[in-house]
């Protein structure tokens, strides 16, 4: 590709940071060699190739990537849910993990199952939390996530 010439024209200029990622995307295909054998998909984020959903949710977990806080604030919610979820991503919700780093001296252990209580087994991995999720999912009759 760095011998062809490119004949792309757009609507409108391109300025700013979007001039910036234009001419970032034109140096990383400047490398590619195109050939005429056949294509094959290789998923670089596991070790033998194969997708993996986990493989993705680890890579975008361990990622820094932020959510905009735009998107949150502008779901149609009532406030108070909108100021959960904040507090949600932002794991300052007082379940006992974050309450033993403020010096509480209780019982560290899920009531449920007596696991270690975290947000993300208190909301997610209790099997009192996924019981929930799952009468959310068939009350409003929507598919529950899909996950390997």
């Amino acid at each position: 590709m760095s011998t062809t010439s490119l004949n792309v024209s757009f609507r409108r200029s391109i300025v700013g940071p979007k001039l910036v990622e234009w001419n970032d995307l034109i140096c990383r295909l400047a490398n590619i060699t195109l050939s005429n054998e056949k294509d094959c998909f290789i998923w670089s984020l596991y070790k033998n190739g194969h997708f993996l959903v986990k493989s993705m949710y680890n890579a975008i977990i361990n990622s820094n990537v932020r959510i905009h806080k735009r998107i949150l604030w502008k779901v149609k919610v009532p406030l108070k849910i909108k100021v959960f979820m904040w507090f949600l991503h932002k794991k300052v919700i007082l379940t006992k993990d974050n309450l033993i780093k403020r010096k509480w001296r209780g019982n560290k252990q899920c009531c449920f199952c007596n696991t270690q209580e975290t947000i993300q087994h208190f909301f997610f991995d209790c099997h009192v939390a996924r019981f929930a999720w799952r009468c959310v999912f068939f009350a409003f009759n929507i598919p529950p996530p899909h996950n390997a």
